[in-house]
């Protein structure tokens, strides 16, 4: 039985999630633009989340499904914002890719609940890397929130104690990693507050950016 400080934890760390969440969709409808969001976090970010969503379902876990739910309405509007300018069918097609991954991870929940967390614990600490990176370089762009990235880090730490109190050995190693992680990326965009550049990775997934060289050509996306 899990104590009533580890549920309490949990549902605290729900409401962060769910809080940072809302920050994400609130800024994508103010501003109408993913300009500052590194493509490596948007597409961990996304497994991460269907993964964990998955896990969540598998383990019965009212805390995982409510706060990884609340996540997937983040994710549907950044890839319909990262993939828009790139053409409609791309966008819509990464949203159907969402959701056949979502429905693959749950059966392989069913199998083996631990799967989907295993899966979903290096995507949620990978996320951040690309984040920390390119905010290092151009800056907080005008579709990244500070709040959400607040948030994410206090709901990290929510989400290890929770672990550690129910025993769920890839909820409390991810979340102390991501804690961590998170806490840099709020570090990085407190030291860079303004954009460097007038363009962000959206741009550059959408190919409306040609003249510069990255890693991953818009054509391979």
């Amino acid at each position: 039985m899990i104590p009533l400080w580890a549920e309490a934890a949990g549902y605290a760390a729900a409401v962060m999630s769910i809080t940072s969440a809302s920050s994400h969709v609130t800024r994508f409808a103010r501003v109408r633009s993913a300009q500052g969001v590194a493509t490596g976090t948007w597409l961990l970010m996304s497994l991460s989340t269907v993964a964990w969503f998955a896990y969540g379902i598998g383990i019965r876990s009212p805390q995982q499904i409510v706060a990884n739910g609340s996540w997937m309405f983040v994710i549907i509007p950044l890839t319909w914002l990262m993939l828009r300018n790139r053409s409609r069918s791309a966008a819509v097609s990464g949203i159907v890719v969402i959701g056949a991954t979502l429905v693959f991870f749950i059966a392989l929940g069913y199998v083996w609940p631990a799967i989907p967390g295993w899966i979903g614990a290096p995507a949620s600490l990978l996320m951040t890397v690309p984040q920390i990176r390119y905010s290092l370089r151009h800056g907080r762009g005008p579709g990244v929130s500070l709040v959400a990235w607040v948030t994410i880090s206090i709901s990290a730490f929510l989400w290890f104690v929770y672990g550690v109190g129910a025993g769920e050995v890839p909820v409390f190693v991810n979340s102390f990693m991501q804690t961590i992680l998170s806490s840099t990326v709020v570090v990085v965009l407190l030291a860079r507050p303004t954009s460097l550049e007038p363009t962000g990775d959206a741009d550059l997934v959408s190919g409306r950016i040609s003249d510069m060289e990255v890693t991953l050509a818009p054509d391979r996306i």
